[in-house]
């Protein structure tokens, strides 16, 4: 199973490369996440976050925006209903890896027609990203992990504890926000999770 680090907008580009130094090997695929950024200074934010050792390029996923995925030499980028047309994007660029947000079973399935490689579905549990919010929970997770053919990564208020749940539900893996940000041992509390994942 698969573990996504999805950044939250609150660490600098600096302070994310930090971070990664420290759990790069417990990481699939790092989404940046950077909503408030313009073209230049996203490219510079995965710049930095790749020197070194923390981070390969093909170990990240931007949001929304092709064109800088594809000049960074992204693994992915992860396309939601405001991103350019899926069927496009992997007419144009077949060997780009696209991930689809979705948030119900009628929208994984037309990602799934559309070419996703794979869908990121939430959120499960309460998250402080949604606040007020009803969580879709497992068993929404367990019915589209039914339903489609191509990997589901839950997402969503998900603590190492809720890993077993979310394996038996179906899922290929998770993506992880505020758990491992927010956490006061990041490096820790990534082993948990890869252990949990690997278990």
């Amino acid at each position: 199973m698969e573990l996504h680090l999805i950044t939250d907008g609150c660490q600098s580009a600096e302070q994310t490369a930090d971070i990664m130094r420290l759990i790069e090997p417990e990481i699939d695929l790092l989404h940046i996440r950077e909503k408030q950024l313009s073209a230049a200074e996203l490219y510079a934010f995965m710049s930095t976050v790749s020197e070194g050792v923390c981070c390969p390029p093909s170990k990240l996923a931007v949001n929304d925006r092709v064109d800088a995925a594809l000049l960074f030499g992204a693994g992915a980028v992860q396309l939601t209903s405001h991103s350019l047309p899926l069927p496009l994007v992997k007419r144009m660029f077949p060997e780009l890896r696209c991930g689809a947000s979705v948030h119900s079973l009628p929208e994984a399935l037309a990602a799934e027609q559309a070419g996703a490689d794979y869908v990121l579905f939430g959120h499960i549990y309460d998250s402080p990203s949604k606040p007020g919010l009803p969580p879709r929970g497992l068993s929404s997770l367990e019915e589209l992990c039914c339903a489609v053919s191509i990997p589901v990564i839950a997402l969503g208020g998900i603590q190492p504890q809720h890993v077993p749940d979310i394996k038996r539900a179906g899922a290929s893996g998770i993506a992880v926000m505020s758990g491992i940000w927010k956490a006061e041992n990041p490096a820790e509390v990534a082993k948990e999770y890869r252990s949990l994942l690997m278990t």
